[in-house]
């Protein structure tokens, strides 16, 4: 289950089942994004909840309110209406919080490097990470993930690195949707993602690449007009990609 299958789970989870909510709270204990938003929804249950109970209004502050205001017997219908106001009020406000936190794309935080680059090197190095189409399938594959993500990007040009484009599929990192892209260098697997620089943290120049050593591999970034590309390369490589 991904973030956007789980916000969908959140809003039909009466619903849904037992299995479906299993794989809902297996994705909220590793996604720190849905967690927040789940902890949201659950905050709203309980305001709604809450508001049915009264409770007697301390006798000092009752003379004090009628010092200072005009006393008005409440009809009761504005009795009925004054009660539920307790109600509605803060329950509409945490509904609009958790209506924010689903629909905006931009409502969860942004992704750091390092983070970023440990996302990418796991789904590198996931068995079940297989492509969704091959170069020889499909003409062009920058309108085959326009149709399954929100964004657009260019290819990246990888000529120089002497790099064949083998297929793709979509995939996550982290709570943000990105285009994973696999290439052959002389026999070895190189994967390289896409994802649009908005959902990282802090600016990242177009003219330079950065490089995060990790153990056995290599991962480098670099910002592609509006695209950030993460390229993961075993150690293990027998020729660097590196120019």
């Amino acid at each position: 289950m991904d973030c956007q299958e789980f916000k969908r789970w959140l809003i039909d989870r009466d619903d849904c089942s037992e299995k479906k909510a299993q794989q809902a709270h297996t994705h909220r204990a590793r996604c720190t994004d849905c967690d927040r938003l789940h902890s949201a929804d659950e905050a709203l249950e309980r305001t709604m909840v809450d508001g049915f109970h009264s409770a007697d209004v301390p006798g000092g502050m009752a003379r004090r309110a009628r010092a200072l205001t005009e006393v008005v017997e409440p009809t009761p219908a504005t009795a009925w209406t004054a009660g539920w106001r307790k109600v509605l009020v803060p329950s509409m406000a945490l509904g609009v919080l958790v209506a924010f936190l689903i629909w905006n794309p931009r409502a969860t935080p942004l992704i750091t490097l390092d983070a970023i680059g440990t996302y990418a090197l796991a789904n590198h190095n996931r068995a079940d990470m297989t492509m969704a189409f091959t170069a020889d399938e499909i003409s062009d594959p920058k309108e085959w993930f326009y149709q399954r993500l929100d964004f657009r990007f260019a290819m990246p040009n990888l000529s120089q690195r002497q790099l064949t484009f083998l297929g793709g599929r979509e995939c996550t990192l982290g709570p943000k949707k990105a285009a994973y892209l696999f290439y052959d260098d002389n026999g070895e697997r190189i994967s390289v993602f896409i994802i649009p620089a908005r959902h990282i943290e802090g600016p990242l120049q177009a003219d330079r690449r950065y490089r995060i050593d990790m153990p056995h591999h290599r991962v480098e970034l670099w910002k592609m007009d509006a695209m950030i590309c993460i390229l993961v390369q075993d150690l293990t490589t027998r020729r660097s990609t590196t120019t």
